[in-house]
């Protein structure tokens, strides 16, 4: 249903803009037999916490999604989380996804990197901050799923159990889109 939902708007994909989000883990959400990283937990100083790690077009639409544990760097999940979506497109991310390996990934898929570098980077690269600006679209996204009290604090003890509840709210901010913008 996304897929077919974002094909609609395909002209929107011009751009993407990819982050993740700290969502803090209820202590109930903790109590399982599984180990903390096939629930996708990770522990860090305000306790429990998973992260959300979304790509979004350039209406700031969900594309694609993937949890991950709250402790782990936001360019480890980058390149899964973008797989196909890169084709001839501008991607756009804060400094977090300043690596080599994500900008091959991106121009080896024709794609052109826009993320701000590291100030610690060797070799210079250039970037233009008028377009980095748009960037707050995929904040706007997450702000706009968080609404939803479930997604906000993670409650669900499985990872698949709240992907699931992820997945209701990604399509119902995409229907909200698609009724509105009905030609």
């Amino acid at each position: 249903m996304l897929k077919r939902l974002s094909e609609k708007y395909k002209n929107y994909s011009i751009t993407l803009m990819v982050d993740t989000s700290h969502i803090k883990a209820h202590q109930d959400a903790c109590r399982h037999p599984l180990s903390p990283d096939k629930q996708r937990l990770g522990k860090t100083k305000g306790g429990r916490n998973t992260k959300l790690s979304m790509v979004v077009n350039f209406a700031g639409m969900p594309l694609r999604f993937k949890l991950v544990c709250g402790n782990e760097n936001d360019s480890i999940s980058a390149i899964d989380t973008l797989h196909e979506h890169v084709d001839g497109n501008y991607v756009l991310a804060d400094k977090a996804y300043d690596t080599n390996k994500i900008r091959d990934y991106i121009h080896a898929h024709a794609g052109i990197a826009e993320i701000p570098p590291k100030s610690n980077r060797v070799t210079k690269i250039e970037y233009d901050k008028t377009v980095g600006k748009l960037r707050h679209k995929v904040e706007n996204c997450f702000a706009r799923l968080k609404r939803f009290r479930r997604l906000n604090t993670r409650y669900d003890k499985l990872p698949q159990t709240f992907l699931g509840f992820v997945s209701l709210a990604v399509l119902t901010d995409w229907i909200n889109f698609d009724f509105v913008h009905v030609p």
